[in-house]
């Protein structure tokens, strides 16, 4: 039996080769590894409570800074909550994760105390839909926008979310309704419409009492920044 010879040189590059895939795996492997971690706990700070905030953040990136009024009204319009990013409920997604990373390394600063404005159902909230928006607080009433994710809003949330954002939206929502009740209802004078109007208002505000009271619905001028049912 006849081997064929062996070139040493060959040889010898050809394990450099796989040396060198070896080393290229490993360290792919490793930063993969140390990315995960980094992720993981920015994301354990972005769900932890925090009452400090990026006192030392500077930026020229004003267009995403938004003050509290702001983001209120958002929330008061289309019935939303801005809470604590611990009271999400939800899984956070990886680009908002990533986000904060690459906002963070830009900016040389540790992003503190986040906050979420979603609605209620992706809040744990206390007392025993979806597109949500996280902001991280900067201080002075002033909060960073970093991310979105979800669908966008029903174009009828703001319609259905009106006669709740305040007891005033509420009264003119019911007297409305009962105007409108009285004008299809057919009626020989003046005076018997005015009758109908005033009592299908009256039966208005009862079923409002039962479903804002039985319910527990509160304002969303009153709820909007609320922990609770």
């Amino acid at each position: 039996m006849q081997f064929s010879s062996i070139d040493l040189e060959k040889a010898l590059r050809k394990e450099k080769k796989k040396s060198i895939k070896r080393d290229l795996l490993e360290e792919v492997k490793a930063q993969l590894e140390s990315d995960f971690e980094e992720d993981c706990l920015i994301e354990e700070r972005i769900k932890s409570k925090s009452n400090s905030t990026a006192s030392n953040f500077h930026s020229g990136d004003l267009e995403n800074v938004f003050n509290l009024d702001q983001i209120k009204s958002i929330c008061v319009k289309y019935r939303l909550r801005f809470l604590e990013a611990a009271a999400y409920k939800a899984e956070l997604p990886a680009e908002a994760i990533l986000k904060v990373k690459s906002l963070e390394k830009k900016w040389g600063v540790e992003l503190k105390n986040f906050k979420i404005v979603a609605p209620q159902s992706l809040f744990e909230l206390e007392d025993p839909d979806a597109d949500p928006l996280l902001f991280a607080e900067l201080g002075n009433n002033q909060y960073y926008f970093i991310h979105k994710w979800g669908s966008d809003l029903n174009g009828l949330r703001a319609v259905a979310a009106f006669p709740l954002r305040s007891f005033m939206h509420l009264f003119w929502t019911l007297l409305t309704l009962a105007l409108i009740f009285a004008a299809v209802i057919p009626t020989p004078t003046l005076g018997l419409k005015l009758f109908v109007w005033i009592h299908s208002f009256i039966a208005f505000c009862a079923l409002a009492c039962v479903y804002v009271f039985g319910m527990r619905q509160n304002f969303s001028s009153e709820s909007w920044n609320s922990k609770f049912m």
